[in-house]
């Protein structure tokens, strides 16, 4: 989905919104992306946020701030291993 890149915002939101839309069952490889992506950095979340809130999109604003509660202690980290 995104690797080895520096996201657009819009595409990052475009996959949250699958992330968002998928039944919870199935999320797991999309968690992954999304989680890696914020991890390693290769996302501009305030640009995200901004984006977020501009399109009126609360939904998906609540679904990563979900998503970076349960990443929190890997991004404080620094990141994790390969």
């Amino acid at each position: 989905m995104f690797e080895g890149q520096v996201h657009d915002p819009r595409v990052f939101i475009a996959a949250l919104r699958e992330f968002h839309e998928a039944d919870p069952n199935a999320r797991g490889s999309l968690a992954n992306a999304l989680s890696d992506a914020i991890i390693t950095k290769r996302v501009d979340l305030a640009a995200v946020r901004h984006e977020l809130l501009d399109s009126g999109s609360h939904e998906l604003m609540d679904t990563l701030d979900r998503l970076l509660d349960l990443i929190e202690p890997y991004i404080e980290e620094g990141g994790v291993e390969e």
